[in-house]
């Protein structure tokens, strides 16, 4: 947060302003959370897709205040540090441990922007829910996501993190988001070094931060 040079008067008038609008937020997220602790797979995937396709209808255009509300819901029912280790956790052996850890906190980061500012699945016009699968501490939940007349199948790979259950992973039109992201590390690293791979995510976090 940028450091306050404006006088008491000035920071009183943000907070007032800003206020409401955290608020609001904070207790979305914790709603969603509270209704995520004895749901199942399939319905902690429904009501965070309803959640957010409710704030789309209220707010059209998506600024900072919108997204906070976005980022409180969608990060209760996403776990981004599983799914970025999934990724990259083969390529570690051949990197230092500082190196493997940057490269999984950098690309964390690039999945969570690009949640908010591709926003992808959520931009559907609605959603079919075609049933859950669960064995043990894993589920499988399948969907069909409508966009006008094209209906994408969108499947969860979800793991039980107690008191709940969260995303770890997406197959969108059959195309695995772990297995596609491996892929192109893959490719990457075979004629760049750690650290320009590392440099490229940080350029596109930068540039998707800089979208309006």
């Amino acid at each position: 947060m940028e450091k306050s040079r404006c006088s008491r008067l000035s920071q009183g008038t943000r907070s007032r302003r800003w206020g409401p609008v955290l608020a609001a937020w904070l207790v979305l997220g914790a709603l969603v959370a509270q209704a995520a602790q004895a749901a199942t797979p399939l319905e902690v995937v429904r009501t965070s897709n309803d959640a957010v396709q409710a704030i789309f209808k209220k707010h059209p255009v998506v600024d900072a205040a919108v997204e906070k509300e976005l980022f409180a819901v969608i990060d209760g029912v996403t776990d981004y540090p599983a799914l970025a280790a999934a990724a990259i956790d083969s390529f570690c052996p051949k990197m230092t441990a500082a190196q493997c850890s940057t490269f999984k906190e950098t690309f964390t980061r690039l999945l969570r922007v690009s949640s908010i500012r591709k926003l992808g699945r959520y931009r559907a016009d609605r959603f079919e829910y075609a049933g859950e699968e669960v064995s043990g501490s894993k589920a499988l939940v399948r969907t069909f996501a409508f966009f006008k007349d094209e209906k994408v199948p969108l499947d969860y790979q979800m793991a039980r993190r107690e008191p709940s259950w969260v995303i770890v992973n997406y197959v969108v039109d059959e195309i695995d988001t772990v297995r596609n992201y491996r892929k192109q590390f893959t490719q990457l690293l075979a004629k760049e070094t750690v650290e320009q791979v590392i440099e490229r995510l940080n350029r596109k976090i930068a540039a998707l931060e800089a979208e309006k």
